[in-house]
């Protein structure tokens, strides 16, 4: 019996981790959602989820002459010194290459090479989809954010428009709009 569980377990697991792992193949990368990757596709770039708003899994390209190197940081902060800034929301950039790192044993991370001009930059493909930082058509949307969406509460709402205006995005008078409309939601 408990070589039966044991078998069916690692079957199982098998089968689950084929399904979520991303495929390299031909030049292109099919993503853990589906979503395919190849050079010359154009990609659109979503919103930084750093604190600041910059982009953690879109740096400088480590084979850059722009990379930032320091062995003391970047007043501490050696990431934020090669992230791709904030002002590049909303931006459209084409994949100028797919760069697997890693290797069979302890796996791969997948990165496209995208830029303009003399900067390349490097993008996590997986990372950036997870978190927001690269627009995919909406068939490849993770379903849990679509989900969730409507089902935020109130004060999920309030909450988000008050770090709004504390960030300086919303001014007073937009904010006071915003709660009004808010609270007279049923």
């Amino acid at each position: 019996m408990k070589k039966v569980f044991v078998i069916f377990t690692l079957l199982f697991f098998g089968i689950y981790y084929s399904q979520n792992t991303p495929k390299f193949q031909n030049d292109t990368l099919t993503t853990s959602i589906g979503f395919k990757v190849y050079e010359g596709l154009d990609l659109k770039i979503g919103t930084g989820s750093m604190n600041d708003g910059d982009f953690k899994f879109i740096r400088t390209n480590a084979s850059s002459l722009f990379n930032y190197y320091s062995t003391t940081g970047y007043q501490g902060l050696a990431n934020q010194a090669n992230s791709f800034k904030r002002n590049n929301s909303g931006l459209t950039f084409k994949v100028k290459k797919i760069m697997p790192r890693g290797n069979k044993r302890n796996g791969f991370v997948y990165y496209a090479k995208i830029g303009s001009g003399m900067i390349n930059y490097e993008l996590d493909i997986e990372n950036a989809i997870k978190y927001g930082e690269l627009v995919l058509p909406e068939e490849f949307m993770p379903t849990e954010k679509l989900q969730n969406k409507g089902s935020e509460t109130k004060y999920d709402q309030l909450k988000k428009i008050k770090e709004l205006k504390d960030s300086g995005v919303l001014s007073e008078e937009e904010f006071q709009k915003e709660k009004n409309k808010i609270m007279l939601q049923e």
